[in-house]
Formats: structure tokens, sequence, C-alpha cells
């Protein structure tokens, strides 16, 4: 008999749990149904010479029977470009079980770490060919009491288990969420946010150690007029994903009405050679529907791009 891959030991305990979940007594009034549908596409074009388009979507499926819930997520997309490229995009597939304060959970879940709204200082999340952030194979339990709330993650990593533990605290206006995992090296983190005179001031700090690396983010955020605008910076990874490197960023969202916004976001990478990023969108809601719209330009001293998006969303 073969031996089964990890995919497969995760997606038949899940099968198991579902059957065992069956024999326990659930509330039909609880019962709840959620889908959501993502279509969008994609063209760039580039200097030295160079055009490239591609289509994505992207499937979610919700299921909850309380205190059950079952969650897939499907990010499946194709590129063309020197060759087409092709990725099914499987993103989470897990069943969750919920009472009180106790949260358990199997399957392939996502789990961000980041306090950061315009970089990445560190992620435990795997990124597909295509460029979406996926899920981890493993188990999670949480414990979520007043304030407080503690988690403790085993995840599959190239055939061997991933700790992550966290512990998140509540304190009046401020928050905080300390992390420690052993990927190949001790990794510790820190992350919080909180409202000072009327703004939001967040970061967070990672120290990978033997060899050590730090990496951060520090950032502002507050209201102007009707917007919203955001100013960060640090040494980090920024988006799209890119190396880490010394940065500064800004984000201004501009409503228009209840149904619509304007953004604006703009990167500059103090890396050798500099780069600079600089992004405009547009999106429009709909009773079940929202549209969007961007166009983003990438420079740096030796070479530009240009990448246009546009996408629609279906929910229900």
């Amino acid at each position: 008999m073969g031996k089964l891959r990890p995919d497969r030991i995760w997606l038949v305990g899940l099968g198991l749990w579902a059957m065992l979940s069956c024999s326990q007594p659930v509330h039909a009034q609880n019962l709840e149904t959620r889908l959501e549908l993502r279509f969008s596409t994609a063209f760039a074009l580039s200097h030295p010479p160079g055009a490239s388009w591609g289509l994505g979507a992207q499937l979610e499926a919700r299921y909850d029977l309380n205190p059950w819930r079952f969650q897939l997520v499907l990010n499946p997309g194709v590129s063309f470009s020197h060759r087409p490229t092709t990725d099914a995009g499987l993103s989470e597939l897990y069943l969750l079980y919920r009472e009180g304060a106790l949260d358990l959970s199997a399957g392939l879940e996502r789990l961000p770490l980041e306090v950061a709204r315009l970089s990445l200082p560190y992620s435990l999340e795997a990124v597909s060919l295509l460029g979406n952030r996926l899920g981890r194979w493993g188990a999670r339990v949480g414990w979520n009491p007043q304030e407080t709330r503690l988690r403790l993650a085993l995840l599959e990593d190239t055939g061997r288990l991933l700790p992550v533990l966290s512990l998140r605290r509540e304190f009046g206006n401020f928050e905080l969420e300390a992390h420690a995992l052993y990927p190949t090296r001790w990794v510790l983190g820190l992350g919080g946010s909180g409202t000072v005179a009327g703004l939001v001031v967040y970061g967070e700090g990672w120290l990978l150690l033997k060899p050590l690396e730090a990496r951060y983010a520090l950032g502002l955020s507050g209201s102007l007029g009707e917007g919203f605008w955001t100013l960060e910076g640090g040494y980090a990874t920024t988006l799209p994903l890119l190396p880490a490197s010394h940065f500064l960023a800004g984000q201004w969202i501009i409503p228009q009405g209840e149904e619509a916004s304007w953004s604006l976001t703009a990167y500059l990478l103090l890396s050798n050679p500099w780069q600079f990023q600089l992004g405009s969108g547009y999106r429009y809601n709909l009773a079940e529907h929202e549209l969007n719209a961007s166009l983003a330009a990438h420079f740096s001293s030796q070479s530009w791009r240009l990448l246009l998006t546009l996408s629609i969303r279906a929910f229900q």
C-alpha cells in the first residue's frame, strides 16, 4: 500500500470529522450558507519589451451549522507570458468547531500574522505561481476569553510539523499580539495597534535567530475630510511580493457616496536599484456585486511596468 501524501491525510481526517459531526445535535435555525464568486483579468506592459495577460477567479463557499463550519476557497487562474502558467489555487479547505471561547480546526487554512497594512514583514503563508497567498495544512486550537486570544497551531512543513504559538491581549484602546514559531530557526514576533489622539498607530517587529535578521513596519492612519489616509515605513517586503528592503508607503482612500470609492497608493523602495510603485483603484458596490478597476505602475532605474486589472465580484 502506497504512502498517503500529506494533503490526502488531512482530507481523510476532514471526512472522518464531518462524519462524526453528524452524530452531534445541531440547530437547524443556525444553518447559514455563503457563496462568493470573483472573476478578474489583468494585462501588463513592460520595458524591456514584454507583454502578458491573465485570467483569474475566486470561489469561496462557507457552510455553517452551529457549532460547525466548513470553508472552501479556490483561486484558479492562468497567466499568458512566454508560455501559459496555470494554477488550481486551492487556498483553504478546513472544518472548524466552535464552542464558547474554544475553536478547533483542521485542514488547509490561512494564517495571516501581520498587523501592517501596506507591507508584509513576515509571513508563514505560501505564494502561488500567480501571486495568491495560500493556506497551510495543519491543526489549530484557539482559546478566546474576554480581551485575550491564545492560539496554538501545528502546521505541515515539507514533511515535518511546524509549531506556532500566538498570544493576543487587549488593553483598552490598544491590543498586542506576540508570536513564537520554529520553521527552521526560531522566529519571534510582536505586533500591536491602538488609538492615540484620533489616529490609529500600529506596528510589528520580527526577529529571526541564527543567523540574526530583523524586519519591522510602523504606520499611522487617520481621516482627512471624508477620506482615510495611511502612512507606513520600515524594512519588509511590499505588495506585490518583492525581496525585503527599506521602504516608505502611503495610501489615500476617497469615498464617492456610499457605493463607490477611489484609492491612491504609492511605494518607494530604498533598495539598490531604487524602485517606485504608484497605483490607483476604483471600486463600485451594487446590491450583490462589486466592481473593481486598478492601474499600477512600477518604475526603477532599469525598467518600468504597467498593470491593468479589472474584476467583478458576486456574493450572496
